[in-house]
């Protein structure tokens, strides 16, 4: 299972390690609130950098209104590979 982040600084693809781990966590931002607790259930696959701020409103804007923007679906169909 992968996990799509989005940041200020551009979409990070996250595998899940323990998928069991994640279904039965009761409370996940306590549980990602550490790093030692998020690495047990999180490893970083890709990370893609927005080009400027004018990308990164537009991806923004694009989640508001539940698009994908052309560099997302760019970045999901290089990247997802049947994890």
């Amino acid at each position: 299972m992968l996990l799509l982040f989005e940041t200020a600084a551009g979409y990070a693809l996250f595998k899940v390690l323990d998928e069991g781990k994640l279904k039965k966590a009761k409370d996940l931002h306590s549980d990602f609130a550490d790093l030692s607790h998020a690495k047990k259930m999180v490893k970083l696959k890709k990370f893609s950098k927005f080009e400027d701020t004018t990308a990164a409103l537009e991806a923004a804007s694009a989640l508001v209104d539940s698009k994908l923007t052309k560099p997302l679906k760019k970045f999901l169909s290089k990247n997802v590979n049947g994890d």
